[in-house]
């Protein structure tokens, strides 16, 4: 049967309140230590001014500060105050039950131990434990260190120090101040040495950094970046860890000459491939391949696609794959009338001008949130586009075209916001565009469009095509408002004649601020973002990291005026070395 436990011994507590002080120093000379904090006198201060009546000095009177070196433009280490209160115990330990190193390194043995080696040497008396003090009142340094500056070998504020601060008379500080001329009309800033900061004889700031305790800002490496040494250059380089896909989409610039009719041979050897292989169900390979079957049928039906239009009928299963399939049906400009349009490769609407209809637009409309109108396409009708219609009765394939339905809010109909802004002009729903399309067609006959087509207006006369961008921006202005359409405003763009703005007159009127100007604050259409973010993927996908010398470079490629003047502004944007 096990022995009933004893209880705890008691004592006493009517012991003294004491205060202590925690010094971050391993403290061999308490003399020094004291001298350190002030002095006797200013830690007697500090422990009073608790019971202190007048509060209005507590605070300071209430801190000690731990200088560690005897210089006045030292920066001391404030001290923060605990009051929780503890209890100071006094422990007797016999000698004979201690180990036979202790008093080599006291240290080595935690107290627990030494009270568990006395416990089990039965030859030995039992440890004595007391209460002596309960600490009420604790000082600890645990605030950074400030950055110090050592004046020991600083002539001008030793002179400083020992005339002002530690003068014994009138006479030392009058003849100081004497030496420098009361310190009147002194000649700074003028001599350009002082400029080229060698010369550190000054008064150090009091205070040089704000911060008084450590904080663990956590900074972690990004685990999605690797850091690898260049083998050529030895540079420490970021790669991404994930091997991003590359789609090998042909992105022309608008000036290119030939057009291609084949996807890029690494797509070629890829379609080869997915076609011999007898792939899995439900396969990602299986998917792509299907995918690439229906984009193919959708650019017989229409050759010219918006990104967005293409989403809205694609079907769900083909949905994460649409972009992967883009590249094997079709090329992309990046600028020009058909800007980030998939266009069916083989077809090059810069030779035909009927490919007009297929010329996209892109406004910039202030205040049009996606957000605000993206609401819109809940519920949308769905239309055959007028392109699709164009196109096909053309070519006799109606009834295949009729399949094709796209949501209505993804073109502009002049009465209800958009779910987008870039439009095709041969979709456009608006009677007032759909009208003057027909009234110039009838009126300009070949002249409404151009012999070549052009950069900024394709196939269309500038005349036309003025005033079509000027009606869809002012109607999309005014729907973003909520403010009635001014037809006598839509009379006013037609009617005006803007071939002379193109000869370099001015008899286009004032635009205001609904029709061409206040384009500040402008958010783009998601579509152009991601055609444009997927163009610089594509394009810098495998190349090494741009630096300053390729920047040089390109700088040295411009024209001689152009490259002088951008190669002032490196000074401005590069950062020194911190060896430097």
């Amino acid at each position: 049967m096990s022995e009933p436990r004893k209880l705890a011994e008691k004592h006493s507590m009517d012991i003294p309140h004491v205060t202590s002080i925690e010094l971050p120093l391993n403290v061999k000379n308490p003399d020094r230590a004291i001298a350190m904090l002030g002095g006797k006198d200013r830690i007697a201060t500090a422990i009073n001014a608790q019971s202190n009546p007048n509060r209005f000095n507590l605070a300071l009177e209430n801190t000690l500060e731990l200088r560690l070196r005897n210089d006045p433009f030292h920066h001391p280490i404030q001290s923060s105050i605990g009051t929780q209160e503890r209890v100071l115990l006094k422990m007797s330990i016999p000698k004979k039950s201690l180990p036979p190193d202790f008093h080599d390194n006291p240290s080595k043995y935690p107290i627990r131990e030494l009270l568990e080696r006395n416990k089990q040497n039965k030859e030995t008396t039992r440890a004595n434990i007391q209460p002596v003090a309960i600490v009420d009142r604790n000082y600890s340094f645990k605030s950074i260190a400030d950055f110090q500056v050592s004046t020991k070998n600083n002539p001008i504020i030793q002179e400083f120090s020992s005339a002002i601060l530690n003068g014994k008379n009138f006479d030392t500080m009058d003849k100081y101040l004497q030496s420098h001329k009361n310190f009147v009309g002194l000649d700074d800033f003028k001599d350009e040495n002082y400029f080229k900061n060698t010369e550190h004889g000054f008064i150090p700031p009091p205070v040089l950094s704000p911060i008084r305790f450590p904080f663990d800002y956590r900074y972690q490496k990004n685990p999605l970046t690797t850091a690898i040494k260049d083998v050529k250059s030895g540079e420490i380089k970021v790669v991404p860890n994930r091997s991003t896909m590359k789609l090998y989409t042909i992105m022309l610039d608008y000036h290119t000459g030939d057009i291609p009719r084949h996807p890029a041979s690494e797509l070629q050897e890829n379609y080869k491939k997915l076609t011999k292989k007898k792939l899995a169900v439900n396969s990602p390979d299986a998917v792509l391949l299907e995918c690439i079957k229906w984009v193919k049928r959708i650019f017989k039906i229409k050759p010219i696609w918006l990104r967005k239009q293409l989403e809205d009928i694609i079907p769900d299963k083909f949905r994460r794959t649409l972009k992967q399939a883009l590249p094997y049906v079709s090329y992309i400009y990046k600028s020009g009338p058909w800007r980030f349009a998939n266009i069916k490769l083989g077809v090059d609407p810069k030779n035909d001008p009927s490919f007009w209809i297929y010329q996209s637009e892109y406004f910039r409309i202030p205040g049009l949130k996606f957000t605000t109108f993206m609401a819109n396409k809940t519920g949308s009708q769905r239309i055959v586009p007028r392109t699709i219609l164009e196109a096909n009765r053309r070519a006799g394939n109606i009834d295949e075209a009729n399949e094709v339905e796209v949501s209505e809010s993804l073109f502009f109909n002049g009465v209800t916001l958009p779910s987008t802004v870039t439009f095709q002009l041969g979709d456009i729903l608006d009677l007032d565009i759909t009208t003057i399309i027909e009234d110039h067609v009838k009126h300009m006959g070949n002249d409404f469009l151009r012999e070549h087509c052009d950069f900024q207006d394709g196939w269309l006369n500038r005349q036309s095509m003025e005033v079509l961008r000027r009606i869809v921006r002012y109607k999309l202005n005014r729907m973003v408002k909520d403010e009635p359409i001014d037809q006598n405003k839509i009379y006013k763009i037609i009617n005006t004649d803007y071939i002379v703005e193109e000869l370099g007159g001015s008899a286009e009127p004032e635009a205001d601020g609904d029709e061409a100007g206040d384009e500040e604050e402008v958010e783009g259409d998601d579509e152009d973002i991601e055609a444009e973010a997927e163009a610089e993927e594509e394009e810098t996908n495998g190349t090494d990291t741009v630096d300053e010398r390729s920047v040089m470079n390109r700088l040295d490629e411009l024209t001689e005026d152009a490259s002088s003047k951008l190669s002032r502004l490196v000074g401005f944007i590069k950062q020194d070395s911190i060896e430097n």
